[in-house]
């Protein structure tokens, strides 16, 4: 009976290590590995790093914006953050990195829309900072106020790469470990939606009937933008002509300071990929007539 019960003893032992090494193996890889999300790429960046202007949003900036465009007609930097499924909650964790890192930056452009009503923050980013909860302060009280497996995800070894194997599981880290780039020009960040609309279900889009009284969100971004000069813009990003706004956007405009939009502005349908996301052709025209509108 003694010998079972030290047997036991010792393989409880060599798991508990074998996931201590595992956590720490995982983590090491994702802080050194080159970035294959948006989150790495500004875990990465220098204090010497200046940005003329940055975009926050979720897909409907990450489809919609080409810093290349802007560079090429204005000669500003700018890098293109947007996330898809991204919410405002998380586009203050953006900012708040940016910062942490001393990263300067002149003006923000925040892309808002339904996601106003959303005080949540995504899954995608969740899962993307899930390595560095240990390691980063901003990012381990982001994931104390949002994460509802705070406390498994920081206290037990492995626990967070085991839980969300399907976003920074095996596979990811043997990505990561082999040093495999992603697709996306993180540099840049827009990443291209390619196709037309080609069926009635894709060239409609609805806005919500009603809008939250306010979006914590958007207040603390105003505040840290205001406490480090950093001037901030609001907008709405194009929809096809199967939008029915549901006068929210109206109402969106008394909430927020600032606010620019830009959901009529591209007419042809062909330009989009679906109602609420432009193609290609589409991004490069909404690129330059945001250039020219905002004067940037």
């Amino acid at each position: 009976m003694k010998k079972f019960i030290t047997n036991c003893l010792t393989i409880i032992i060599g798991i508990i290590i074998l996931l201590f090494l595992l956590d720490f193996l995982y983590t090491k890889v994702y802080e050194n590995s080159f970035p294959r999300n948006k989150t790495q790429h500004i875990l990465g960046l220098t204090e010497e790093t200046t940005f003329d202007y940055v975009f926050l949003g979720s897909s409907r900036v990450e489809n919609f914006i080409k810093p290349s465009i802007i560079k090429e007609l204005t000669n500003k930097k700018a890098i293109n953050l947007g996330t898809q499924g991204a919410r405002l909650d998380d586009m203050n964790i953006f900012l708040r990195l940016l910062l942490d890192k001393k990263v300067k930056i002149e003006r923000i452009f925040v892309q808002v829309d339904y996601i106003y009503n959303f005080e949540s923050s995504s899954v995608i980013v969740r899962s993307q900072a899930l390595p560095f909860i240990n390691s980063n302060t901003i990012i381990n009280s982001y994931m104390k106020r949002v994460d509802s497996n705070y406390t498994e995800n920081y206290y037990v070894p492995f626990y967070k790469y085991a839980k969300n194997d399907y976003r920074i599981g095996f596979r990811e880290f043997f990505t990561s470990l082999i040093n495999k780039k992603s697709k996306t020009n993180f540099y840049d960040g827009f990443v291209a939606a390619n196709g037309t609309i080609d069926n009635k279900e894709d060239g409609t889009a609805s806005l919500p009937l009603d809008i939250a009284k306010e979006n914590k969100s958007i207040r603390e971004i105003d505040s840290i933008s205001r406490s480090n000069n950093i001037d901030v813009t609001y907008f709405i990003s194009p929809y096809c002509s199967g939008l029915e706004s549901n006068n929210y956007i109206s109402k969106l405009r008394k909430k927020l300071p600032n606010f620019h939009d830009f959901s009529k502005t591209i007419k042809n349908d062909s330009l989009f990929a679906n109602c609420g996301h432009l193609n290609n052709k589409g991004a490069d025209l909404f690129t330059r007539i945001l250039i020219e509108k905002l004067d940037l």
